[in-house]
Formats: structure tokens, sequence, C-alpha cells
């Protein structure tokens, strides 16, 4: 059930924009990704005679040196892959990295899947308030999350996405020579959209939340900066999602169910991705006192029905 934080029934006004945030808010991001993670590392480690913890630990410095846990030519950039390949880059493309990628995929597959009720709850969404815009904001890189949403279904449900830049394309240093398979690059060259008909924005690196920049630019493209309060923002981090929210005064719906972390996977996170990669992606920190409080706490993705509900009463 959605709870009302201060006991109150009813919020102001009507709502006139939609924003949620995606990973661990619409589906269960680390599960998804730390077995999909496993499965390349260990398929990887497997091919080259080396070990997952390996691999793992050389990943967290990649991650840190890209600003970003979801970097999608992770193996090229390996020392390990790389020391046993040497120069012979097509090899490496053939041999390890497409290998890992479709392990990856092949995890993805099982796990990459929405929380129970999500898309029956986007259908009734756009069905009951087809006038309200949804827009999803999100630190990872927009070709990522755009590939994730469309993977889970859920990307014609949004009428706008904003993500942060693509991640780089690696090349070796000495010849220069990119280190992507030509069909994987040009879905990448040609910052594929998905037929994606709404808003697609790119956001600078420092626009990453908790910052506010991010939301504000949200509220400014749809005109909203002067009302805030018929906007409902939605994410599973109390401190980064809520209290961005409530910086800025717009209700805040926080998604308890998104820090809902097997123990097993929070370990195995941790072992390849620097404590701060993580921490734009999922909640470690148990909620206390002095974290932020939202307007209402979800205990299911479907309490954003009564939420919405509420923002429309007069």
């Amino acid at each position: 059930m959605l709870r009302p934080v201060d006991g109150s029934s009813t919020l102001e006004k009507a709502g006139k924009l939609i924003v949620l945030d995606i990973d661990n808010t619409v589906f269960n991001w680390v599960e998804y990704y730390v077995s999909c993670m496993d499965a390349l590392a260990r398929t990887v480690a497997f091919i080259i005679g080396s070990t997952p913890e390996t691999l793992f630990h050389e990943s967290r410095v990649i991650f840190e040196k890209e600003g970003s846990i979801e970097y999608p030519f992770l193996v090229q950039e390996l020392p390990t892959v790389m020391q046993y390949y040497g120069s012979d880059i097509e090899r490496m493309l053939r041999e390890a990295v497409e290998p890992g990628r479709m392990a990856f995929n092949a995890a993805a597959k099982k796990t990459l899947v929405p929380y129970a009720g999500v898309m029956e709850t986007m259908q009734t969404i756009k069905q009951r308030w087809p006038q309200i815009p949804v827009v999803a904001l999100t630190d990872a890189p927009r070709y990522v999350a755009m590939w994730k949403l469309n993977k889970l279904h859920l990307l014609p449900f949004f009428d706008a996405v904003y993500g942060l830049p693509d991640p780089r394309i690696p090349a070796d240093i000495k010849s220069q020579k990119v280190k992507v398979d030509p069909e994987i690059l040009m879905k990448h060259l040609q910052k594929s959209n998905f037929d994606f008909a709404g808003r697609i924005r790119v956001l600078p690196d420092d626009y990453e939340k908790p910052g506010t920049k991010g939301l504000k630019t949200v509220l400014m493209d749809f005109e909203m900066e002067s009302h805030l309060k018929d906007v409902l923002w939605v994410g599973d981090n109390l401190r980064k999602d809520v209290g961005l929210g409530k910086r800025l005064g717009v209700h805040t719906g926080w998604a308890r169910y998104g820090t809902a972390i097997q123990d097993a996977s929070k370990k195995l996170l941790l072992e390849f991705s620097p404590q701060n990669n993580v921490a734009k992606n999922v909640a470690l920190d148990p909620a206390s006192q002095d974290t932020p409080q939202p307007d209402f706490v979800l205990e299911t993705f479907a309490d954003m029905i009564p939420a919405i509900e509420k923002l429309l009463t007069p």
C-alpha cells in the first residue's frame, strides 16, 4: 500500500508531470547487473586462463576511470585481456569480447525484467492519464539507459529520456585502431534511439544526481519550474533521489521495494565496482532519521496509481 509519510490523506494539486528513476525503480538493477557481470567474467576468465576475481579487480579501476559502472567496452580494456592478446585486436574481439558479450546478454534475458506490476501500471497510467508526460531521468549513459528500457519493453511508455553522455569508444594506444567490432561500433556511432518517438536529452556529467541540474532541466523543458507541486518524482535512493526532490520542492516518492538487495549480490557487486560508482545505481545505506523523508513510500510499483490519484485531488 502507498503510505503518506506525514499521515496526510491527500496532496495538494493535480499532477502534470511524472519523472521516474530507472535502476531499482522500474527493474531490479542489482540482480540484473551482478548476474550479467558474473557470467561475463567467468566466460572471459575461462577463455584466457585467468580468474573472475582478477577480472573483477581490474574492472574496478576501469569503472572508476570511465565514471560509470555500465561501461559496455569493459572486456577489451581489461589489462589481463590486453596482455593475453597483445596487438591482435581482431582475435581479442573474436575470442574474448564477443563471447563475453553473448554471456552478458544471455544472463540479461533471465534477469533484465520489470518489477512485478510495472508493465500493467505503466499501461494504466497511459490509459487513464494520457495527458501527463512520463519522463525517465537516470545517471546511466543515455544509450545504455535506452537499451535497457527497450529490452524491458517499457520505452514506449515514456515521453522523454534524460541520461548522461554515451560511453567512450576504446582504441589501441599504439595503432589507434578502434577496439570494437564494426557492427557494434556502428550501433554506438549511430546513437540508436530504438525508434523512440519522444524527447532524448544527453546531460553533462556534472548533472548527475544528487545534484539538481538534471531534474531542473526536465522541469524547464516541460515548463514546470513554477508548478513544482504538480510534479511527481520517484526513485529508490533516499539520499540521492528523495533528497533531490525535497531540495527542489517537487512531490517525491520513495521506491522502497528497490532497496531490497540480497547479501550475496551486494558482496559480488562491491567486488567489481568502486563504492562511489555503486552509489550511482543503488542505495547501500539503510534509512535513518537524518535521511531525507519522502512524501510517499511506495511498497510496490503499483503504488504509483494512488500516488497520481492523490496528486490529482484538488
